[in-house]
């Protein structure tokens, strides 16, 4: 018999709408408090921002709704956006679950699906 956890998507695991929304809090609450990430959302509407995020972490993990936002890298290019920054994110996002209660196995599913991603978000080096 299959345990009721192993057939929930990781949407559910995260906690649905609800769940996501709260880790995204979270996450952006890391990443403006980082002096080197903190510089890349200066004229950036956060509250927009962070429905864009949790859209498409919805939509990456098994959600009901597709992601319609901006192309990840049209909305990444110009910015400057190093490896190095990219890291930063995604240990400010291991951090949030962490938070939340998501257990280290569950990060690294989370983690491994962005990580994809880099080629379309790293854009050069770091403007901090």
């Amino acid at each position: 018999m299959t345990d009721t956890a192993d057939e929930k998507t990781l949407y559910q695991q995260l906690g649905e709408g609800a769940g996501i929304a709260a880790v995204v809090d979270r996450l952006y609450e890391l990443i403006m408090a980082d002096d080197t990430l903190a510089p890349f959302f200066v004229d950036t509407r956060l509250p927009q921002q962070k429905g864009h995020m949790a859209m498409f972490l919805a939509a990456a993990t098994g959600g009901p709704n597709a992601y319609t936002g901006m192309d990840l890298g049209a909305a990444h290019a110009g910015r400057g956006i190093s490896d190095a920054d990219f890291d930063r994110v995604i240990g400010h996002a291991a951090t949030a679950l962490s938070e939340a209660g998501v257990d280290d196995e569950t990060i690294g599913v989370v983690a491994g699906a962005l990580m994809p991603l880099r080629a379309q978000v790293v854009t050069g080096a770091s403007v901090a």
